[in-house]
């Protein structure tokens, strides 16, 4: 079984954000995939020039940052009704400022396959938030069809 390596543009999530973002990467590692930069254990870096993007509105409960409302639509996470069927949350989206603070590295990198030295992402990576949102992966950016 080969392991699905996130690179840069891989979509990610967090459980109690609003909206999905892309991964970024500032500075290559110098190992590519399908011509984009392969993603390391250590990129989780956050900020609007860094790894990752905050999510939106933040719903978690231990979030003390200040009380925001988004109107766009644009990576808005589809929510689930009591049927278990998706659409998109009424307008605007309220919720706290979305301010991650992350752990030092990605959870279950892939050991055997190193990036200057440092264990791989693949899509089964997981990394947790301050506030205990998790977050985790959509898809692993390659854009394979």
């Amino acid at each position: 079984m080969g392991y699905p390596y996130a690179v840069r543009g891989a979509t990610i999530y967090c459980m109690y954000g609003s909206h999905f973002r892309k991964m970024d990467m500032p500075v290559c590692h110098g190992s590519y995939i399908r011509e984009k930069p392969v993603m390391h254990e250590l990129d989780c870096k956050v900020g609007l020039d860094a790894n990752i993007a905050p999510f939106g509105a933040c719903q978690a409960p231990g979030n003390p940052g200040p009380t925001i409302s988004i109107s766009s639509t644009e990576g808005l996470m589809p929510v689930p009704d009591e049927k278990g069927n998706y659409s998109l949350p009424p307008m605007p989206v309220i919720g706290k400022l979305c301010t991650p603070i992350l752990d030092d590295k990605w959870d279950n990198a892939h050991q055997d396959t190193l990036i200057d030295g440092v264990p791989a992402l693949t899509v089964f990576c997981t990394i947790t938030c301050k506030y205990q949102g998790v977050i985790g992966f959509i898809d692993d950016g390659q854009e394979v069809g």
